[in-house]
């Protein structure tokens, strides 16, 4: 689903994106590209064995060589994940953008409202398992998508603040106990464990393919990644293999998804649109 939000201008992109195709070896004609929108934060482009992430702001373009380093420096693991196919082209200095080859992660996203329970704990104990240590460096701040230190502030005033009056109370209550949750653990979390994030063999096998978008991998609390796989494969499905404290932390970080796109908008200075948009989205969640 294309969402509507700000991207360089096609050509730019098609330069790019030619050029990393070029410094992977991958010769695809441009009319066999497959360019894919519904990234908040990259737009994707699909060719050959190699996937062209491009970066749709400066902010961005940060993060994503940040999120790739982490990627690289990943231990093997039991699914694959997009590795670097060739050194990012980096256009910032000219007033460009960046963009990312990597190797190209066979698979399907699940479909939603089912899956395999065992595989998900799977799943989840491979990451939560996974050494921090030599990962620390390349990790995101556990509230990066909506905003960093200052995400929580945002959440529970700027953002608050900017709702209906109908729907204050309601956001505000959510908010309010997402920042009382106690701190939990010190695990990795992907961040985004959820939809096309998570790649199957054949759509619904049993087995996990590939694992893509670490833009938001954080030392965090397992409940943020529970809380994604909940919204895409069902809370009764997950509440199976994980204890109900996790489950509780996990609805309580889910409540505040609208109002943390609402702060994403906000806090990276997203086009009016975008911001009026999760706005919308967030008034209607939370009305009473």
């Amino acid at each position: 689903m294309y969402t509507g939000f700000v991207a360089p201008a096609d050509d730019v992109v098609d330069d790019v994106v030619a050029r990393a195709l070029g410094a992977a070896g991958e010769r695809v004609p441009r009319g066999d590209w497959q360019r894919v929108e519904h990234g908040s934060a990259n737009l994707v482009v699909l060719a050959g064995r190699v996937a062209v992430r491009v970066a749709r702001t400066a902010d961005a373009a940060s993060e994503a060589l940040r999120a790739q380093r982490l990627i690289d420096a990943l231990p093997a693991l039991p699914f694959a994940v997009p590795r670097s196919a060739a050194p990012a082209i980096d256009d910032r200095a000219a007033g460009g953008v960046v963009a990312i080859a990597q190797e190209r992660v066979d698979g399907e996203p699940h479909p939603s409202g089912s899956g395999d329970p065992i595989e998900l704990r799977r799943l989840l104990d491979t990451l939560h398992e996974t050494d921090l240590a030599p990962l620390r460096r390349h990790l995101a701040h556990r509230h990066t998508f909506f905003g960093g230190e200052e995400g929580l502030r945002l959440m529970t005033g700027d953002a608050v603040a900017m709702l209906a009056p109908t729907a204050r109370e309601g956001a505000r209550r959510v908010a309010d106990a997402f920042v009382g949750l106690a701190p939990h653990g010190d695990v990795l979390t992907h961040g985004d464990l959820a939809g096309s994030n998570v790649l199957w063999t054949d759509g619904v096998a049993s087995t996990v393919s590939g694992l893509i978008d670490w833009d938001l991998a954080a030392a965090d609390d397992e409940a943020k990644d529970v809380a994604a796989l909940a919204t895409w494969h069902g809370w009764d499905l997950v509440a199976q293999i994980v204890p109900p404290e996790v489950t509780h932390r996990a609805r309580v970080t889910a409540a505040t998804y609208p109002l943390q796109l609402l702060c994403f908008a906000i806090a990276g200075g997203r086009p009016a649109t975008e911001i009026e948009r999760a706005l919308t989205r967030a008034n209607d969640t939370y009305a009473s």
